[in-house]
């Protein structure tokens, strides 16, 4: 049930801390034509400190708005998370940038790989020779042991 308050033979009707943040808004308007900021201000802040509507603090265009009248009622967790909620609406476009230049970096890199890779293999088959490559094979493998035995 709204309350009615009287200030300077004005009726006001109070939002209640379930109200949504435009009838907060509304409210403090109204306060402002008819006592000025400074007044209204006040007087907001001593409403929302009773019946202020903590959905309303995590709420990005609430926060700005509070912001363009100087009013400070969130902590710093719900502001964070009321930018965040912003931030992730740009996240998209950042995530298409990154797609751009993983597009680019990826191919690069892997070719850069497998340049290396070639090279190693390059350089390591210029300095084989027969003994190396017969002990790559079983029979050459035990052909090797038995020759470096009877070499002892």
């Amino acid at each position: 049930m709204p309350v009615e308050v009287n200030i300077q033979n004005k009726s006001f009707l109070i939002p209640e801390s379930g109200d949504p943040c435009e009838i907060w808004v509304g409210y403090f308007n109204s306060l402002k034509a008819d006592l000025g900021t400074n007044n209204a201000r006040t007087i907001w802040l001593v409403t929302w400190k009773t019946n202020g509507a903590s959905s309303c603090t995590t709420n990005g265009k609430f926060n700005e708005w509070l912001r363009k009248n100087k009013i400070d009622v969130s902590s710093a967790a719900t502001r964070a998370i009321a930018d965040a909620s912003q931030i992730g609406s740009n996240f998209m476009g950042l995530g298409k940038n990154l797609s751009k230049v993983a597009s680019v970096a990826l191919p690069v890199t892997l070719t850069l790989v497998l340049v290396m890779i070639g090279m190693v293999l390059w350089n390591t088959a210029k300095k084989a020779d027969v003994t190396d490559i017969a002990s790559i094979t079983p029979m050459g493998k035990s052909l090797g042991a038995g020759i470096k035995f009877l070499n002892k």
